[in-house]
């Protein structure tokens, strides 16, 4: 199975207090157009749960694996996203950020031994890798605002699948840093005033963005225009079990 992270020559990598990176045309075509044909039914991610507008439903790892549904490319793909493997190939790219923002070696994050999948035991380290669906939208709508995400959350990865025939604008990934002093509201929100733009990095198809999660990690996504397509992509997360920051004493740094 190809990792999202195996076209090394199409890595942007920022380097900056919020690091992530962009790789276009992260799959081979002909995986992600096998992938992307066989995209679990949106009832199915929706399930039980109430239908709403521009609302991001989520299908886990855990389901996932055991749906007789779900095709075996897909099975495949997440299993290696829920791997040792794909942590090592992970911290080969952004080990120099994690010591230089949590001053931590490698041993100390995660061993073969203390992963598993999110929610399939306890573990120390969880991964994830799920499906995930923003409803169609009747008009100009936000999706999210500035923020930052679950403590406890080590990294993301976001794997756009845009529809080919979706011709609808927004719902793109904006990047920030601060324009003063770190300022929150809510749980962990941050006004648009009080940050500056880095990027707006654009929804379409076969695009990876992956992110290492810290208190300088602010991002969102934009509005998107009216229309009858879902925005879809793949989410591949790992977490602790603890909360690696509490964003409320960095504010008072």
């Amino acid at each position: 199975m190809y990792s999202v992270l195996q076209n090394k020559k199409n890595i942007k990598f920022k380097f900056e207090k919020f690091p992530y990176l962009i790789i276009d045309d992260a799959l081979p075509t002909d995986l992600y157009k096998k992938l992307s044909n066989s995209f679990p039914k949106y009832e199915k991610i929706i399930a039980g749960n109430e239908y709403k507008e521009n609302f991001a439903y989520r299908y886990n790892a855990f389901n996932s694996l055991r749906d007789n549904e779900i095709s075996k490319d897909w099975k495949e793909f997440i299993k290696f996203h829920t791997s040792y493997e794909f942590l090592e190939e992970f911290y080969s790219i952004f080990g120099d950020s994690i010591k230089k923002i949590y001053n931590v070696e490698k041993e100390r994050l995660f061993k073969k031994d203390n992963i598993g999948v999110r929610f399939d035991g306890k573990n120390h380290f969880n991964l994830d890798c799920q499906f995930v669906i923003n409803t169609p939208t009747s008009g100009e709508t936000k999706v999210i605002e500035p923020h930052l995400d679950n403590p406890v959350e080590f990294y993301a990865a976001l794997l756009y699948m845009k529809d080919q025939n979706d011709d609808s604008e927004g719902g793109n990934l904006t990047t920030y840093d601060f324009k003063g002093n770190p300022s929150f509201y809510g749980k962990s929100r941050v006004r648009e005033e009080k940050v500056n733009l880095i990027e707006e990095i654009e929804y379409k198809q076969n695009r990876l963005v992956m992110f290492l999660n810290s208190p300088y990690s602010i991002h969102g996504v934009t509005k998107r225009t009216k229309t009858n397509f879902y925005r879809k992509y793949i989410n591949i997360i790992g977490e602790f079990n603890f909360e690696l920051f509490n964003y409320r004493n960095f504010l008072e740094k």
